[in-house]
């Protein structure tokens, strides 16, 4: 489609939208997904939902989230923050995980912000008690730098997470 920013074998990446928010909104609240998210918690509203995709649609420049289509529906999302290293997030509906779709989603996309964006490198955080987001991230070539104790709107307290790097390899010197 026109709309699609990045095409994979199984997924259309297209900016978030307003008709997105109920199944966003259904996915990061749910109390499973939100303990692994940093803003989202379970009391999060669909109001807030629908202004958060206004907010963070795609404008051609980082600081933006993308919805995942696989097979014509709506698996979940992705996106990216607009820190001079940028900070990939990512959560799909649990009825589409142990497919594989994660994995091809952040490869494309890490793919697509080093091409678009040429940052000099590219972050992620994964709570320690998220092995599969691990695995994603080790998949793709990301390395864990430091661990840290992070707060999660989803949780009680902070706990251990695992900030990922993976460097430009357009760049020359992968400082």
């Amino acid at each position: 489609m026109a709309d699609d920013l990045i095409l994979t074998e199984r997924l259309n990446m297209r900016s978030v939208t307003r008709s997105d928010a109920p199944l966003f909104h259904d996915l990061v609240t749910r109390p499973e997904v939100a303990r692994f998210l940093y803003i989202f918690h379970p009391g999060w509203t669909l109001a807030e939902a629908e202004t958060f995709m206004d907010d963070w649609a795609w404008r051609g420049e980082l600081r933006f989230r993308l919805s995942l289509i696989h097979q014509g529906k709506w698996a979940g999302w992705i996106g990216a923050s607009d820190d001079s290293e940028p900070e990939i997030f990512y959560a799909l509906r649990p009825e589409f995980t142990g497919q594989g779709l994660a994995r091809e989603a952040v490869a494309a996309f890490t793919a697509f912000l080093f091409d678009r964006f040429d940052p000099p490198a590219l972050t992620a955080g994964v709570f320690t008690d998220n092995p599969a987001s691990a695995k994603v991230l080790a998949s793709c070539g990301y390395i864990v730098v430091k661990e840290e104790l992070h707060p999660s709107r989803g949780r009680l307290a902070p706990a251990p997470s695992w900030v990922y790097r993976l460097a430009n390899p357009n760049l020359v010197d992968r400082t």
